[in-house]
Parts: structure tokens; sequence; C-alpha cells
């Protein structure tokens, strides 16, 4: 039976002595989506597996052994109470679409800080 989404990133990140068993084939396809999700925090390294003709499987291998030696990435899967948070900071801030992109690709643990911080002062405000 062929592995989903949440089946490959669970043997990526959590029961990675199972990597053998994810055919060639189910590499194939998932590694549009996995560069995707890779490309918020890795950018460079994405980029150059977007390029036209990298093998999929190749790919693959190499997210799963950049990948290895790190624990379970909270920021994988998004969330939309975070989403919802992010653009209350987005309107309070003053920011525009594509500054606020710029600043959640390339900054995103000083956003989530901010994001903290902002949640700190409105408890001691009420």
């Amino acid at each position: 039976m062929k592995k989903n989404l949440l089946q490959i990133s669970n043997i990526m990140f959590k029961d990675r002595s199972k990597w053998s068993e994810v055919t060639d084939e189910e590499k194939g396809d998932f590694l549009f989506i996995f560069n995707r999700f890779f490309s918020k925090r890795y950018p460079e390294f994405s980029q150059l597996l977007n390029i036209s003709g990298t093998n999929p499987v190749v790919g693959m291998d190499l997210w799963f052994n950049f990948m290895k030696d790190k624990p379970y990435p909270q920021w994988f899967w998004s969330k939309s109470a975070q989403n919802e948070k992010s653009e209350k900071i987005w309107e309070k801030l003053g920011l525009n679409e594509e500054e606020y992109k710029i600043i959640e690709r390339f900054y995103s643990d000083e956003l989530e800080e901010e994001l903290k911080w902002t949640k700190e002062l409105q408890k001691i405000k009420k």
C-alpha cells in the first residue's frame, strides 16, 4: 500500500530506520511537496533541488540526510491559529504583505519572539 504525506514525514523525522522502506516511486511523488515545505526554513538548499531535471529520488534522499540529525521541525506544518496572530501583528506593525512574507521567510525566529513578546504585553495590559 502506498504511503501518504503524513506517513512519509513521520518516517523522515521519527522512524528514520524505516526510510529504506520508502519506495523510489513514493519519493518521486513527494519531492515537490517536501521541497516546498522545506523552502520556508532552508530556501537556498531548496532552490538547488528546484532545478529542472533533478532526480526526485536523489532529492528526497538528500532532504532525508540533511534532516536526519535534526529534531522534528515544529514549523513544518502551518497552523491557522498562528496565522491569525501573525495577521494581527502584521497590521499592528504597519507592514504590507510582501514585507511580512520576507520577514516570515528569513527571520522566522525573530518573528516568533516578537509574537511572544506582544502576547506578554497584552497579558500585562489586561
